[in-house]
């Protein structure tokens, strides 16, 4: 005997599983966004000394469309990143204190090097980094689904718990053994905003400093600040992304710093 449900449970059915769909979805952009992370680092080598051997700073991530932006509060250096329509990155560089930038032009090779992996500037971990990962859980749902991928070899460990959904890390942990020497890195997701007022402020107010082309840099030698910066070094771009099971920085096989 075949029984026939009526149409209105069959509605109602049907209106609950598009609810609970919808409700798995993540409503929020991940193009706009300001995430905060603690790092924190550790070398448990013989010849260090423990009051020196661990070091903890903090790091901003902003997001706004194509404009993404690294702040580091220690040093009051802001490096950003625009993406064009041709694919072409163009870096730029604040420092806050003195509300002064260093414009480069995009695929401009400066020292040595030009920006091409834009998944490595959005989200601190490349996206080829990610795809050499195991997945080996994952939890949650819509915004706060979370999957924890993994990467071990004979003497290094890498564990990422990645926010797939908005693109961003929950948690970083890298781990590379030599012999008694221990090197340990950790970035910690410790804040998370999508105010766009908060978000459109931290912009407008990097677009108010006072900017100089990288190439015009050389031609004038009145100016202080440019004539400290360059014998600081701060011209040149610091890495700040992660290492791979090598204990390479993941974009151009430079060590990162904070």
């Amino acid at each position: 005997m075949k029984l026939s449900l009526p149409l209105s449970f069959m509605l109602s059915s049907l209106l609950i599983t598009l609810s609970s769909a919808a409700q798995a979805q993540c409503e929020l952009s991940p193009s706009n966004l300001q995430a905060s992370y603690q790092l924190t680092s550790s070398d448990n080598s013989p010849n260090v000394s423990s009051k020196n051997s661990s070091h903890t700073s903090k790091l901003n991530l902003w997001r706004q469309g194509n404009t993404v932006a690294h702040q580091y509060p220690q040093t009051d250096i802001t490096e950003s990143w625009f993406l064009l329509n041709n694919k072409q990155i163009k870096p730029t560089r604040f420092f806050d204190h003195y509300q002064r930038g260093i414009e480069y032009q995009p695929g401009e090779v400066v020292h040595g090097k030009s920006e091409h992996d834009w998944s490595y500037r959005y989200q601190f971990i490349s996206d080829k980094l990610i795809s050499q990962l195991t997945l080996s859980a994952e939890t949650g749902k819509g915004c706060e689904r979370q999957q924890v991928l993994t990467q071990t070899s004979a003497n290094s460990k890498i564990e990422l718990v990645w926010l797939p959904e908005l693109q961003l890390i929950n948690r970083f942990s890298w781990t590379k053994n030599q012999g008694k020497h221990q090197t340990h890195e950790q970035w910690q997701l410790t804040e998370l905003s999508h105010d766009a007022n908060k978000i459109t402020a931290f912009f407008k107010q990097l677009n108010h400093y006072k900017m100089t082309d990288y190439a015009d840099i050389g031609d004038d030698h009145s100016d202080e600040f440019l004539t400290k910066m360059v014998t600081l070094g701060f011209v040149e771009h610091g890495a700040s992304g992660f290492y791979d099971t090598e204990g390479k920085a993941i974009s151009d096989g430079h060590s990162h710093s904070h």
